[in-house]
């Protein structure tokens, strides 16, 4: 379902004629679960979204949900700075 909406959102993009193809940078998580699917593995396991495939902040954050409202915030600015 996730790669379907970037495949949809490039196919929009080409049937415009624009020439930009949209990528999701590894902090979000649609890009780190294409990054561990291209990534060559030989113990690869079929997997859901989860926090554990994101990379790590820069600082540790302990509580849980802190943790990962910081790794949201942090996708949401790298989506920012990509295409706004």
């Amino acid at each position: 379902m996730r790669h379907g909406l970037v495949a949809g959102i490039n196919a929009v993009e080409k049937f415009k004629g624009t020439n930009k193809k949209i990528t999701f940078p590894g902090e979000t998580m649609i890009g780190a679960l294409s990054k561990y699917i291209a990534t060559e593995n030989k113990h690869f396991q079929p997997m859901n979204a989860n926090f554990g495939i994101l990379p790590e902040l820069e600082i540790k954050i302990r509580d849980k949900r802190e943790r990962y409202v910081a790794l949201a915030k942090r996708a949401i600015e790298e989506l920012e700075e990509k295409y706004i």
